[in-house]
């Protein structure tokens, strides 16, 4: 009877274990019927009707993963563990679950006594190895990769994921061999063309980059930053309207890319588009407008537009919002200089040197470019050459520091500068238009002609470059080459008048007085502003063909219209030293020297006047001015020669003249002038020289030899 009633007292318990696996397989069902909220409830009622049910918590922990509850999942897979401290497979579900919640530390520790307890597979190594990668062990994952491919070494995943890998840890090679190798397995991966393109870009291979970029926009063309990355390549590569382009798709895309429109602004300021870059800044400005960076880009492509007016107000939004924006006083500096407001351009130097923080140059060549114009050559020096320390690519400070070792007259130095300048930017035009003026006053008027030609190659619509070279031609004596660049250059919507009056003087030199003339009437009727420039020109003309009173009138005309007109001055001096009126002559060369201190040809001729004077002191001072300004000049020897000679130093000057025509063996004026000093000293060989001098085109040497050689 006793043993009966305990078998009666273990009948309720087992109806509850009964009816709790009721509810258990009732819950089963209704998982594989995807009604996982439904079977939630019966999985809970069996585990409340069998506490002990371990298989209900397992369960019930499945449920809660295939309905992204991770945490309830967790705690059901530890009561599992509790009761079976071996079960691998769980640990492997509550590391999966751990991962998804982003809890890697412990993810990795389930992972571990997984595969501790035996689940050394793949798929295991694999999942280790993506919550290190997740948690940034970089090394760690590698290594899981790499075992997992052991176990699996036809799973293009384990290929492609142990690539991110290296790719974190800068192993861009490494990492495109996996994507490369993943891709030979499975060429439709959807994203390992994407990474793969990422990493050639870290590697600067853009080409094989964009390429990657393009077959994963293939995959998917909403893919905007595969896109827009694609930009940034083409970018690097300078290929712009191509990044345009992609930029302008990928925004089309996804409209609210960080910086997208900043980007796209900036290519287009970089194909010289400077208004379509305007409008993208317009844009990105509108999106924010507390970026002081897009202000200042926009001023910058204002600038080139030459709207200095918005440029500087840009500038100065740019500063208001960071005070301490050097690249932003750099740039106002820029404008202020080229508006010739040298102090203002001074101060904003001084401020993007103290708040410099990208160390590149640029704060010190702008600083550099006041003080050059302020006349501190000592300082824009220093500032240049701290350009030049803080980044030896620095064109630009080279080629300032070369134009202030121009102005010291240091020409050996400026050349150096100015020749690295051009190395390291084969376009910089302003490198060529100092160089080419240094190797005129060298006398090296080829080099020069060469200098000025490259610089139009680069900027074929620069007419201050245009000029310069007509002028060099000319004072090559290639007064045919002068004429014919001019004839392309100017067209009837030509409205500059100094093209007329260049075109005019190369007309003049070859005899053609009459057409020389009408270019000057033409210029004046054109461009008014020209007058003065016109009647001194006619005075030139009018003094070669021996109409000194004529001459002596347009030059009056031409310092009435311009009391500035240092041309007129110039021929002023030269007729009155015709005319033996040396001290006229002396003061009328001071002048030139005045209005134009760049007029170093002038010091010689001055120095001549100074000669007849009987001033030999100040004479002695302009040559010695002369020859450092212009130690090659052939001019400057014969001027000296002639001062020579009128001091009675007959031999001094005739070894002055042969130091000209070793310079310039075609020098018809040093012929002549030699020629006539030889007649003088009763030496007949001067007619030996002044029929050298006809042959290269002295008609004045021609009239000397009629009256005065046999």
């Amino acid at each position: 009877m006793k043993r009966l009633l305990i078998i009666i007292s273990f009948l309720p318990c087992l109806a509850l274990a009964q009816t709790s696996q009721v509810f258990l397989d009732k819950a089963n069902e209704q998982v594989k019927q995807h009604q996982f909220k439904e079977a939630l409830a019966n999985f809970t009622y069996a585990i409340q009707l069998n506490g002990n049910n371990i298989k209900a918590y397992q369960y019930r922990a499945d449920d809660y993963i295939k309905m992204g509850d991770y945490q309830p999942a967790i705690v059901d897979f530890t009561k599992v563990l509790t009761a079976d401290p071996g079960n691998a497979t769980i640990y492997s579900y509550r590391a999966n679950a751990y991962s998804n919640l982003k809890d890697y530390s412990d993810a990795i520790r389930d992972f571990d006594k997984a595969i501790e307890l035996g689940l050394q597979r793949a798929d295991m190594y694999h999942y280790r190895a993506n919550a290190k990668l997740n948690s940034g062990d970089s090394v760690g994952a590698v290594g899981d990769y790499s075992k997992a491919i052991q176990l699996a070494p036809k799973d293009p995943e384990l290929f492609e994921f142990r690539g991110v890998a290296k790719a974190k840890l800068n192993d861009h090679k490494g990492a495109i061999d996996d994507y490369t190798y993943a891709l030979s397995i499975d060429p439709n991966l959807p994203n390992v063309h994407y990474y793969r393109a990422n990493s050639y870009g870290s590697l600067g291979d853009y080409h094989h980059g964009i390429e990657d970029y393009m077959a994963a926009i293939t995959q998917d063309p909403k893919n905007a930053n595969a896109i827009f990355y694609m930009g940034n390549m083409y970018t690097n590569l300078k290929e712009y309207k191509e990044a345009i382009g992609a930029y302008s798709r990928a925004l089309d895309i996804n409209p609210n890319i960080p910086n997208g429109y900043y980007y796209l602004a900036k290519a287009a300021s970089n194909t010289d588009d400077n208004k379509l870059a305007i409008e993208y800044f317009n844009k990105a400005i509108a999106r924010n407008q507390h970026s002081a960076e897009l202000y200042l880009y926009r001023g910058i492509a204002e600038n080139r537009l030459a709207d200095t007016l918005a440029a500087l107000n840009d500038f100065n939004k740019a500063i208001n919002l960071d005070h301490k924006y050097s690249r932003a006083f750099q740039n106002r500096g820029d404008v202020e200089i080229s508006r010739k407001d040298y102090h203002d351009a001074l101060a904003d130097g001084d401020s993007a040197v103290m708040f410099d923080t990208d160390h590149d140059g640029y704060a010190y060549v702008t600083r550099g470019k006041a003080k050059t114009a302020l006349q501190d050559t000592t300082g824009a020096l220093g500032d240049f050459t701290t350009a030049i320390t803080l980044n030896k690519q620095n064109t630009e400070a080279y080629t300032g520091r070369g134009q202030v070792y121009a102005e010291m007259a240091r020409y050996t130095e400026a050349i150096k500068d100015l020749d690295k300048a051009i190395e390291l930017f084969a376009g910089n035009t302003y490198a060529y238009d100092a160089r080419g003026k240094v190797k005129s006053k060298l006398g090296d008027r080829k080099g020069a002609i060469a200098d000025f030609r490259r610089e139009l190659e680069f900027d074929a619509k620069n007419k201050e470059a245009q000029l310069r070279l007509s002028r060099e031609l000319i004072a090559d004596r290639q007064y045919s080459e002068a004429l014919l660049f001019l004839n392309k250059t100017i067209t009837a919507a030509t409205k500059n008048g100094k093209f007329y009056i260049e075109r005019g003087i190369a007309m003049g030199y070859l005899g053609d007085y009459k057409g020389s003339n009408d270019q000057y009437m033409l210029a004046i009727k054109i461009d008014s502003n020209v007058r003065s420039l016109a009647y001194s020109e006619t005075a030139h003309n009018e003094m070669r063909q021996g109409k000194y009173d004529e001459a002596s009138k347009d030059i009056d005309k031409a310092i009435l219209k311009d009391q500035n007109n240092d041309g007129a001055y110039f021929y002023r001096a030269n007729l009155k030293m015709f005319q033996k009126n040396y001290l006229g002559a002396e003061y009328d060369y001071i002048s030139v020297l005045l209005i134009n201190p760049d007029a170093i040809e002038t010091y010689a001729y001055r120095g001549l006047s100074e000669a007849y004077v009987g001033d030999t002191s100040a004479m002695r001072a302009d040559f010695d001015k002369a020859m450092k300004l212009s130690p090659k000049s052939s001019n400057n020897f014969v001027l000296r020669a002639k001062s020579k000679i009128v001091l009675n130093n007959y031999p001094g000057g005739l070894k002055d003249f042969d130091k000209a025509l070793e310079i310039d063996p075609e020098s018809g004026d040093a012929w002549m002038s030699r020629g006539v000093a030889k007649l003088d000293k009763g030496d007949q060989s001067g007619c030996d020289d002044l029929k050298k001098a006809i042959g290269f085109g002295s008609s004045e040497a021609a009239n000397v030899v009629k009256m005065r050689c046999r």
